[in-house]
């Protein structure tokens, strides 16, 4: 069938191929800017031209600040290791394997129609048993024909990474890695901190503009001055950005609900369907940062389950209903 056999697929040297190059290329490009040039031009024009020269007069004032400013730099750098390290989550080899086998029996005796009606007998946790929240409009499972695969619900196809991603939210340049299922709880964490610390620098080299505006002080435009308004004009354009996107971030977090899936949600067809995986926002919150309050907001841990199998509400209700 056509499906199986992947008419569309696109082959190496393709415009897709190159353009997916590309990216991949400006992803590093864009962590170079980031590590070699902003982290050093911010730390630098902070402690050692805004902190530091405090220390004789105000040396209260100098310890807080740098124990503010590196508390939120440190916990903003280990999510940003973390969201570009750690894999997004793949679908995984037994779950291929298990797809695979069972459409090849039903392509050799021409079952196609029936593979995602037909429960073998394996094990619970199967996804060859798992009811799939998403299917196609002909209430087929989901296939990617690029990678060959069945996906799971919620799993997408990242041109850029070549692969079936599990959540996807999307292809993030600035971290050159995909945001999915096991990196999203990094990635929020990046993204506050990262609004964070630049709204609080920001602040604070305003604060010091405005002291010489009250002082009335000559100032002597040079070097000095030069980098603090690159580094205020910088922190202030990016603190004003990061706070839309990480606000709409959240928004989506407590709505369970992915990027790609917000966007699809858009389309006529799918605008009035009630999105299956929102448990509501305390069980939200919890599937993303887990249960312990105390490792919420630390670049820590693993996100709960296995990014296959999802609880979706019908289920969560039906099992109110029982206990009533």
């Amino acid at each position: 069938p056509e499906f199986w056999e992947g008419g569309d697929r696109e082959g190496p040297g393709t415009m897709a191929d190159k353009w997916s190059d590309q990216i991949r290329a400006c992803g590093l490009f864009f962590i170079s800017i980031v590590v070699l040039m902003i982290i050093p031009l911010v730390y630098h024009c902070f402690v050692f031209l805004t902190a530091l020269p405090l220390w004789e007069t105000q040396p209260a004032s100098c310890v807080i600040l740098l124990i503010c400013f590196h508390t939120l730099f440190l916990l903003l750098l280990m999510s940003y290791w973390k969201t570009i390290f750690t894999d997004a989550g793949g679908v995984p080899y037994e779950l291929d394997e298990a797809w695979i086998s069972e459409l090849n029996l039903a392509n050799r005796f021409g079952l196609e129609a029936e593979v995602s009606e037909r429960v073998s007998e394996v094990s619970e946790t199967s996804p060859l048993t798992v009811q799939s929240a998403e299917r196609k409009l002909d209430g087929r499972q989901r296939y990617c024909r690029k990678c060959r695969k069945f996906k799971p619900d919620r799993a997408h196809h990242c041109k850029y990474c070549g692969r079936c991603v599990l959540k996807m939210d999307h292809h993030c340049p600035w971290v050159n890695n995909c945001i999915g299922f096991r990196n999203y709880k990094f990635f929020m964490l990046f993204c506050s901190y990262a609004t964070m610390t630049s709204f609080y620098v920001a602040l604070t080299l305003f604060t010091g503009f405005v002291n010489l505006l009250v002082q009335r002080r000559t100032i002597v435009f040079g070097w000095v001055e030069f980098e603090y308004l690159v580094v205020f004009g910088l922190m202030a354009g990016v603190s004003v950005v990061l706070t839309g996107f990480t606000g709409f971030h959240f928004m989506l977090l407590l709505k369970n609900m992915s990027t790609i899936e917000h966007v699809e949600k858009r389309d006529p067809t799918k605008k009035d369907q009630v999105n299956p995986f929102d448990l509501g926002r305390e069980r939200n919150w919890g599937q993303i940062f887990g249960e312990n309050p105390w490792l919420w907001f630390i670049p820590v841990g693993e996100t709960r389950g296995d990014g296959v199998h999802w609880e979706t509400n019908e289920a969560v209700n039906a099992s109110a209903a029982q206990d009533v």
